[in-house]
């Protein structure tokens, strides 16, 4: 099989010559997701040098289809030949055939343009408000523990929260599985430190709304006001975070924001919690000492996850906000302070253009794909250090602090 790429405007053929068959079928399957991972949302197959298709061949063909339907996007298979066509058509699968090369659409929705170092952006203004965001708990726990029982939290469509909790209406059940959690939409996820390898997580459905306690964190309600989109330049082809949120920032025109984006994500720098901070401890301000560190954090060693489909979920701030305990530096030499929570899923390509957050977020917790929730961190120790998260390209949805 021989596979090359042609350009047409925003266009992209792919033009194939040989068998699609099961010895095939991975390498153009995988030449097909570098072109989605890569943002190219339209793709067409030139099937012409075709000789033959099997089952496999077609079942990458409908799932090329499926995902870029799915998302807006365009993929058909042009010039088939006569194998390759009446095999499609015998497997009802005709609307894969297009007989000729679509032309692009341009959105009237348009959003302001923007540009930074390392990617483009585009700016949609959604309405006015902002957020009001409370801080829960006392920083002192992570060292020290907590014997105090928090209240029992409802994480409903209006609310953001992210932090160390748990779900579940009982914390005497729960106080030990306490992690890392975060909420939006009326979706909530979190990762169980007792020892529990997979994440659990809860959608509204209804009149059942997500139940559990936040024993450290933010926690927020009011409106969105913004929508950055984000994709990388060509010549980085990724953006750090650091950058990222320096942006969403100032397009806040705050001196804080709640923010929570949905990115298609080349690596995450982050760590989870070994063991529930709930449990109170003589030794203080031990558990975070070396080699006491290993027992309670995992770290990432180096960037994981990678080409994932991410839900990150976080405040951002300059210094000198009343929750200043609850952030942390991000890249050094910014001034910026953040805390930041992801939620990882396989990758999945993002829609382009204006979209709504609660579908975004919602459709990534369709079956069991949820992988992990963790903090992210910026590891800056240079050659020796893991760096900081970084990205391909996604949604951030921004809010303004008021309070």
């Amino acid at each position: 099989m021989e596979i090359s790429r042609q350009t047409s405007g925003d266009l992209i053929i792919l033009h194939l010559a040989g068998r699609l068959d099961a010895n095939w079928c991975n390498h153009v399957e995988s030449a097909l997701s570098a072109a989605v991972r890569d943002g190219e949302h339209r793709l067409h197959l030139d099937m012409n040098a075709v000789s033959y298709i099997s089952s496999a061949g077609i079942r990458v063909l409908l799932t090329c289809y499926k995902q870029l339907r799915a998302i807006n996007g365009l993929f058909g298979v042009i010039r088939p030949s006569e194998a390759v066509r009446s095999v499609l058509e015998l497997s009802g699968l005709q609307m894969l055939i297009t007989s000729e090369i679509t032309a692009s659409t341009v959105s009237d929705d348009a959003g302001k343009k923007l540009t930074s170092p390392s990617a483009a952006y585009e700016l949609f203004t959604l309405g006015t408000g902002g957020m009001k965001v409370e801080a829960v708990g006392d920083p002192a726990l992570l060292a020290q523990g907590s014997g105090a029982q928090p209240a029992t939290r409802r994480f409903d469509s209006t609310t953001v929260a992210l932090g160390i909790g748990a779900l579940g209406g009982n914390f005497a059940e729960s106080a030990s599985r306490c992690g890392e959690l975060l909420a939006v939409e009326g979706v909530a996820a979190f990762q169980p430190a007792d020892g529990s390898s997979r994440p659990d997580f809860m959608l509204s459905e209804g009149a059942l709304v997500p139940e559990g306690h936040l024993v450290l964190g933010l926690s927020a309600k009011g409106s969105f006001t913004s929508l950055l989109r984000f994709e990388a330049n060509d010549e980085d082809r990724r953006i750090g975070i650091t950058e990222l949120m320096q942006t969403a920032l100032e397009s806040s025109g705050a001196n804080a924001a709640v923010i929570v984006a949905v990115t298609e994500t080349a690596g995450l720098v982050g760590a989870t919690l070994r063991q529930s901070p709930t449990s109170n401890t003589s030794a203080q301000d031990e558990r975070f000492r070396f080699p006491q560190i290993r027992e309670w954090l995992s770290f990432t060693s180096e960037r994981s996850f990678r080409d994932t489909t991410s839900l990150i979920v976080g405040v951002i701030a300059k210094p000198g906000t009343a929750f200043d305990a609850l952030l942390r530096p991000l890249a050094s030499g910014t001034g910026l302070l953040g805390h930041l929570h992801a939620a990882v899923f396989p990758y999945r390509p993002l829609r382009k253009g204006r979209i709504d957050l609660n579908p975004a977020v919602t459709s990534l917790f369709d079956g069991q794909s949820l992988q992990s929730v963790l903090h992210l961190i910026s590891d800056p120790r240079g050659f020796n250090g893991a760096g900081e998260s970084e990205l391909y390209r996604g949604a951030v949805w921004i809010a303004p602090i008021t309070n």
